[in-house]
């Protein structure tokens, strides 16, 4: 009933979240990196280096000090005042996506990849500074590429501003591959602009693969001697999921219905339908406190346990 209620504010959520979200002649007023934070490719930063903050090591950034700021800490046992670099974890915005899966036989793939960007416009003063701004979105042609393990490397795409690469190494009886697209711009400087970022960002990125050679089957769990006791619970609980690809830096989605041609694809918003529940199980009449209390009949309590569990 409700279905195409749903999908509806599915996709206007991802629009909000990603873009363009019904924007005006594709012009935005404000940061295109404000108002999507989502589905966004960011250029390399090559004057500073960080850890990413999802990485969960909290040991991993030790040795990485702020160059510009410190902290003076006082030992309360010394009256002698001590200037120490300040330690902070440092968010590395991503600049690479893409997923890993699991072919048997001889592989070969079908890619296609698409992105936009926002060029800033507006009106200058007389020193050449934006007195008004605003940013045009500019659609990238989108990509199609064949991969085989016999491939060379691809080239720089979209006049060099993003890359593609396929990684494949032997695995028991199959090969593992691990398709990724990548934003290859450098920053320009070690302060890099607000305009610079933007428009050396890749926004609305999309990533598929489609499996035309080899068979795409599940991707090989990891043996669980090395998982904690909360992933075997997990594994566990979703034993009779199949599960085909591992996400980088986003989630993956996949088709595996169409016939000879597996899909699968980078999700920057996975959702996943929970079905309804119904609470009629005959309970209503069951399990009433006076029926309970008068030696109900086995077959009723039995009729009432098959139609809950179904």
């Amino acid at each position: 009933m409700f279905a195409d209620a749903r999908t509806t504010l599915v996709d206007w959520l991802r629009d909000q979240l990603m873009g363009p979200a019904g924007e005006d002649g594709e012009v935005l007023r404000i940061s295109p990196l404000t108002r999507y934070p989502t589905g966004v490719l960011h250029p390399i930063d090559p004057g500073r280096s960080g850890v990413d903050a999802a990485a969960g090591d909290a040991t991993a950034d030790d040795d990485l000090l702020d160059d510009d700021e410190a902290d003076e800490s006082e030992d309360p046992d010394d009256d002698r005042t001590t200037a120490q670099p300040a330690r902070r974890r440092r968010y590395v915005p991503p600049s690479a996506v893409g997923f890993s899966f699991f072919v048997r036989g001889t592989v070969s793939l079908d890619i296609t990849a698409s992105a936009a960007i926002y060029v800033q416009q507006g009106d200058r003063d007389e020193l050449g500074r934006f007195v008004f701004r605003e940013f045009k979105r500019e659609l990238l042609p989108e990509l199609y590429c064949t991969w085989s393990e016999a491939s060379s490397p691809f080239d720089p795409i979209w006049d060099g501003r993003a890359g593609i690469e396929v990684r494949s190494r032997r695995h028991r009886d199959g090969t593992l591959l691990t398709v990724t697209l990548f934003n290859q711009q450098p920053l320009d400087s070690a302060r890099p602009s607000e305009r610079d970022r933007i428009e050396k960002a890749l926004f609305q990125v999309e990533l598929r693969c489609a499996v035309t050679g080899g068979r795409l089957v599940e991707y090989p769990r990891v043996s669980p001697s090395l998982l904690t006791e909360e992933e075997q619970e997990l594994e566990l609980q979703y034993r009779e999921r199949h599960i085909y690809a591992v996400g980088h830096g986003a989630a993956v989605a996949w088709r595996t219905d169409a016939p000879g041609r597996p899909e699968l694809w980078v999700d920057f918003m996975p959702t996943v339908e929970t079905p309804m529940v119904s609470i009629d199980g005959g309970g209503e009449t069951t399990l009433t406190l006076d029926r309970l209390a008068n030696a109900p009949r086995p077959d009723e309590l039995e009729a009432f346990v098959t139609e809950y569990g179904r």
